[in-house]
């Protein structure tokens, strides 16, 4: 059900997402822009093979990064991005998921006597996944439809990575090592680990991350300007901002870290965006 209501949220923001940008209809027929690769059938073959290897190998290592339904969409994901955004966009993800998981596992034996590791010892299923990654999988997919606003799109897909990541080492790295943890909505004192706190040692952390992954992104040619990287990661750290107000105002009433993290990475994607026209 939850997985049902983040696909009903992107499909609702991709028409917004597409007058943004002042996107003409979509047509295969009459509009070039929006032309299908016919080497689209190639580029999927290609990235199934690479992610079926990839699925087949970490299932049968020890890793324990992901469940084994997660490890099943991780691929498919894969797929979808290293069809849509080649391999730099998919390397990318990939640092992401490798970066993010080792971060997940700082002083983990210290956060599980204080009831605030992830469940599943840390390991990722497929409603993490996708809370993660479903706005990066949008805008991968636009990026690839559009080529006149590729760039734009592939902005936002950078952005969205960047987001998540940021969130991330926030709040992994206030939770292992915070000193003193406060509610963005009152600054008040709370215990580390409470949805919603924020710290110094975790902010810092999340800016540094966020600086890390979009050289990365510029390094690998998914961005080819300097500007975009700190467009994506002033957009991370303003987006992950307003995720933990979200976070101490809403998660108690049962808004899930699922649809929090769609509505985070929506949120820096289309501030990049933003930034992006006004710059």
């Amino acid at each position: 059900m939850n997985l049902l209501i983040i696909f009903l949220f992107l499909l609702l923001n991709v028409n917004f997402i597409q007058g943004f940008v002042n996107l003409p209809k979509f047509s295969l027929k009459t509009n070039k822009s929006l032309m299908i690769d016919p080497t689209v059938m190639n580029d999927f073959t290609g990235a199934l093979i690479v992610n079926g290897i990839g699925y087949t190998v970490l299932k049968e290592s020890k890793q324990k990064s992901l469940t084994q339904s997660g490890l099943i969409h991780a691929a498919a994901l894969g797929t979808g991005l290293m069809t849509f955004v080649g391999w730099k966009g998919y390397s990318l993800c990939v640092l992401f998921f490798v970066l993010g998981s080792s971060v997940t596992k700082l002083k983990f034996n210290q956060k599980k006597c204080e009831g605030i590791a992830e469940r599943n010892n840390g390991a990722r299923g497929p409603a993490n996944i996708w809370g993660s990654a479903a706005v990066a999988m949008i805008f991968a997919i636009l990026s690839y439809l559009n080529k006149e606003s590729s760039e734009l799109f592939k902005l936002a897909y950078v952005a969205s990575i960047s987001t998540k990541l940021t969130d991330t080492f926030q709040s992994e790295v206030g939770k292992a090592f915070g000193k003193n943890t406060f509610l963005v909505t009152n600054l008040q004192k709370v215990p580390r680990g409470t949805e919603g706190a924020i710290s110094i040692e975790g902010t810092i952390a999340g800016i540094l991350a966020s600086i890390i992954i979009n050289v990365c992104a510029y390094k690998l040619g998914v961005i080819d300007e300097n500007k975009e990287i700190l467009i994506s990661v002033v957009s991370s750290q303003v987006a992950t901002f307003i995720e933990s107000y979200i976070g101490a105002k809403y998660q108690k009433d049962g808004l899930n870290n699922e649809i929090v993290n769609v509505i985070n990475t929506l949120i820096g994607s289309l501030l990049s965006m933003a930034f992006y026209k006004l710059l």
